[in-house]
């Protein structure tokens, strides 16, 4: 069975982004760590807002480390409407369909250049596919911020999925926690 890692940043009291993305919230080691988990990837995983965001760079542009990474964009809603805007945008990702129900299934079904699959994800795609991916592991990095104003983010989404910690470490103020499902 492949392995699901979700990476995910957020500041000290929960917002997971500043003036609309995560970069706001990150830190130097947690880039670096991030990096550290593209590395491992045999595909990427992101939502439609992620893969839609002119401002982000491409994740497999020719010429970068990821050039041959396959990037799944994953959506709820319809992927022919999705996989237009992406071939519009010039980008080379591929817009795949899913439900709660299906996430585990689809996730396998995708190519993949290492058994590795990492999710570079807000936190509602993150929550749906920690809930329904057996043995997925969250990746969530706490930046030494504390971020309220009016560009910060909180989750909405109601939900409960009880976590257990399998590993802690701290680099230069930033903590590493990796979680599972408990």
């Amino acid at each position: 069975m492949r392995k699901l890692i979700i990476s995910l940043v957020q500041t000290i009291n929960g917002s997971y982004a500043l003036d609309g993305w995560s970069t706001g919230v990150s830190t130097k080691a947690d880039f670096n760590y991030f990096i550290s988990l593209r590395r491992q990837a045999g595909a990427i995983i992101i939502d439609r807002r992620t893969a839609l965001n002119p401002a982000l760079p491409v994740i497999n542009a020719p010429g970068k480390a990821l050039e041959r990474t396959p990037v799944y964009v994953l959506t709820e809603s319809d992927p022919n409407e999705l996989s237009a805007q992406l071939s519009e945008a010039g980008l080379d990702y591929r817009a795949q369909h899913f439900t709660p129900d299906t996430a585990a299934q689809v996730l396998e079904a995708v190519e993949s250049t290492s058994e590795t699959l990492v999710c570079e994800s807000g936190p509602n795609l993150a929550y749906r596919l920690l809930d329904s991916v057996p043995g997925a592991e969250l990746h969530l990095s706490l930046s030494p911020l504390y971020s309220r104003s009016t560009g910060s983010h909180f989750s909405q989404l109601e939900a409960t999925l009880n976590l257990r910690v399998i590993d802690v470490r701290t680099v230069d103020d930033q903590v590493f926690i990796r979680y599972a499902k408990a």
